[in-house]
């Protein structure tokens, strides 16, 4: 397994910026208005949409089936396209967290 660096260190005053591209697992947090395939297919067509690969889906429903989480691993490319993402993650319907 590789051991990339995710960060590098920008030098002024200890601050550390995100090296791109990277790969990371984003986590999303929906309540459970509609059917998870449904939320599933939202998030596919923001990344689609985006132009982000997304691998390794994984969902879970909470213990009081009110939320269900998404763990997906992404690539971005850029922080634009970060940026870019979470402010379309927030047009989600029933979106709680993105991490």
């Amino acid at each position: 397994m590789k051991n990339l660096p995710l960060y590098k260190t920008n030098g002024h005053n200890g601050h550390q910026k995100l090296k791109f591209p990277l790969t990371f697992d984003i986590k999303v947090i929906l309540e459970t208005l509609h059917p998870e395939e449904q939320s599933r297919a939202h998030l596919r067509a923001i990344f689609s949409r985006l132009g982000i690969s997304s691998a390794n889906w994984r969902s879970k429903l909470s213990a009081e089936g009110r939320y269900v989480s998404f763990t997906i691993e992404i690539v971005l490319t850029s922080e634009e396209l970060m940026k870019k993402l979470y402010a379309e993650l927030k047009t989600v319907p029933g979106i709680k967290l993105a991490l």
